[in-house]
């Protein structure tokens, strides 16, 4: 039909609009020192490959179940990631006057996730035939082509779950005057400018909605904690619970941080420097994340109370990589995904180059993090 493709298109047209409001300076940047970062990046995995290669192709646990539950749960987050994108488009607000019905859209949006399943799987099994190849492994083109099933399975699987699932409208007239929400976020969300983790967050009239990824979330962080405390009260050592309250205290920051009001004309437009607005949006889950990381601490400390100094430490490390992701929040501002997987990228490789090169690597992320914030903060005076 004629507008089956609209979302395509609209993803198209956003992505050369990004890439054309970019400077050519920055694009050779992102393009040059990308592309050697990424060929550095390909000759070390390769070595490191090399090297645990008789390792690699005897270990049946790897081949049988961890490479085939790593695909399947990397599709299916792929897949979810890749339909809600879609979904976004489909059901824009601009594209309300379109005669499309709720059916049509979905049908938009399934054709885009199609679209870009097709060149996703075909780059999981060129990298798992390679890394097959690599290592010496028997019929490396029949695992890349098993690998892109599995991938296929758990990316279809989350997109059909995905689209299937009714798209619930807001009536944006409703939501401006709807009752402020709970006493509790009216307490932490009041502060100048007021609502402004609200509006992050979409919630309507700062009511917090319950769902079922809200209390799954909240059961998985809660197990967790409670693991890494008692793994710590057991053997009377403070580490499992501190490394327990760092993880889960920068992931709870990580999934509640949310910067989009930052691209705002209206906010960009009112008398509110860049640092204050930024500052304003980290403020709630930063408590949130400190919060969660409290529990774990304190088991840490009743356990093994001489090593105060352990919790102290996480507690320093977690506001220093809340710190560092809210850069990189802020400068993918409506891209949170890309902003997790690029965070989380920089500090895998930047903790791999250290057991090389030693602490002096970390003088290289500090020194990104600085120059997000310089690209953002200017996005943000000048557009």
């Amino acid at each position: 039909m004629r507008h089956d493709r609209l979302v395509l298109i609209l993803l198209r047209r956003e992505l050369v609009a990004g890439l054309r409001a970019m400077r050519r300076r920055d694009l050779a940047w992102i393009g040059l020192g990308g592309g050697a970062l990424l060929a550095y990046a390909i000759a070390d995995i390769v070595l490191a490959l090399q090297a645990a290669a008789p390792k690699l192709r005897d270990d049946q646990l790897l081949w049988t179940l961890g490479l085939p539950l790593t695909l399947a749960v990397l599709g299916a987050l792929t897949g979810n990631a890749v339909a809600r994108l879609c979904l976004a488009r489909a059901f824009a607000p601009f594209l309300k006057a379109l005669p499309l019905g709720p059916g049509h859209r979905r049908h938009m949006a399934g054709r885009a996730t199609l679209a870009i399943f097709a060149p996703l799987s075909v780059l999981v099994a060129v990298l798992v035939g390679f890394a097959c190849a690599v290592i010496g492994k028997p019929w490396p083109a029949a695992w890349g082509v098993g690998a892109a099933i599995l991938f296929a399975l758990g990316f279809g699987t989350a997109a059909f779950w995905r689209l299937r699932r009714p798209r619930l409208l807001l009536d944006e007239a409703a939501s401006e005057t709807a009752p402020v929400g709970r006493p509790w976020l009216r307490r932490l969300d009041q502060a100048h400018p007021r609502w402004l983790s609200s509006w992050a967050w979409n919630l309507p009239g700062g009511q917090l909605r319950p769902s079922w990824k809200l209390a799954a979330a909240g059961l998985l962080l809660a197990a967790a904690a409670v693991l890494g405390a008692g793994a710590s009260l057991a053997g009377r050592t403070a580490g499992p619970a501190a490394v327990a309250g760092l993880a889960g205290g920068i992931l709870v920051f990580m999934l509640s941080l949310r910067c989009q009001p930052l691209g705002s004309p209206v906010l960009r437009t009112a008398p509110i420097g860049f640092t204050r607005a930024w500052l304003r949006l980290v403020q709630l889950p930063l408590q949130l994340s400190l919060a969660f990381f409290l529990l774990p601490a304190g088991a840490a400390l009743a356990a093994e109370p001489s090593a105060w100094a352990v919790p102290v430490a996480g507690g320093l490390w977690l506001l220093v990589l809340n710190g560092a992701y809210a850069v990189f929040g802020a400068y993918f501002l409506n891209a949170p995904f890309v902003a997790m997987l690029s965070f989380a990228s920089a500090l895998a490789y930047a903790s791999y180059e250290t057991l090389e090169y030693g602490r002096t690597v970390l003088i290289g992320l500090a020194a990104l993090v600085v120059f997000l914030w310089h690209r953002t903060r200017q996005r943000y005076r000048n557009g």
